[in-house]
């Protein structure tokens, strides 16, 4: 009852991956983008030595499909999991257990892989795929985020009968320095996925200000005194909510 991307961006170099669930706080399973050489996730039923797994494997070097490989061969359950790994130049490997519920899939593309279960139809991870790459030009954050938002529109979970709400979502993107540039999450919301663009475009106006905070903190004020120098009272509403 998942369906998330994982995507690069070829002009930035950047890699990332983005999640919209049923389940609560999907952002603790998103580890597997925090390894650096590359993207790993799997859902459906998540198991989160995977993750670890993945980043050393990654990090050594293997490519998607070994590591997918040793991720299936490592656990006697593969048969309930779904697996999406991408390396850092974007090569792409996926595994969809022959016992995932509901209708399950991916669809993979140049720097890209939608891939979901328990959804209404294959035409969710159409619209996620043509969501992600509407704008190329784009952050890849808000990318990836679109495409989560083009996977709701088109019904995302649940089936013909039945629609299941995205109760969490989250964001990770990395870029070359060891921590991640984006790493956002919505851990239990009636409506997760329209939250997050929320809570994306509240952060982005402090990003700057954080990331000068991080590189020298004696020359940036108070955080008070940047909001009041910086923001509307209007701005500063929306961001309380």
């Amino acid at each position: 009852m998942t369906y998330s991307v994982i995507g690069r961006c070829a002009r930035t170099h950047e890699i990332g991956l983005a999640i919209a669930t049923y389940s609560l706080a999907c952002g603790s399973f998103a580890q597997g983008a925090h390894g650096g050489a590359g993207v790993a996730m799997t859902q459906a039923n998540v198991r989160k030595g995977n993750a670890l797994l993945a980043n050393r494997l990654l990090a050594m070097g293997c490519s998607s499909r070994a590591v997918v490989q040793a991720l299936v061969q490592d656990d006697v359950h593969e048969s309930f999991r779904q697996i999406a790994v991408m390396t850092r130049d974007g090569r792409v490997a996926t595994h969809t257990g022959s016992r995932v519920a509901g209708w399950a899939g991916q669809k993979a593309g140049t720097d890209h892989v939608v891939f979901g279960n328990v959804l209404v139809g294959e035409h969710v991870l159409d619209a996620m795929e043509a969501g992600f790459l509407a704008d190329p030009a784009r952050p890849l954050v808000e990318r990836l985020i679109q495409s989560l938002e083009h996977g709701r529109d088109a019904g995302g979970q649940g089936s013909a009968t039945a629609h299941m709400p995205e109760r969490s979502a989250c964001v990770v993107v990395t870029g070359q320095k060891a921590q991640a540039a984006w790493d956002l999450r919505v851990d239990l919301h009636p409506t997760a996925v329209q939250e997050l663009q929320r809570v994306y475009q509240a952060f982005a106006s402090y990003q700057g200000y954080y990331e000068d905070r991080d590189d020298d903190p004696s020359r940036c004020p108070s955080q008070l005194a940047w909001e009041k120098a910086q923001l509307t009272e209007d701005q500063l509403a929306e961001f309380l909510k």
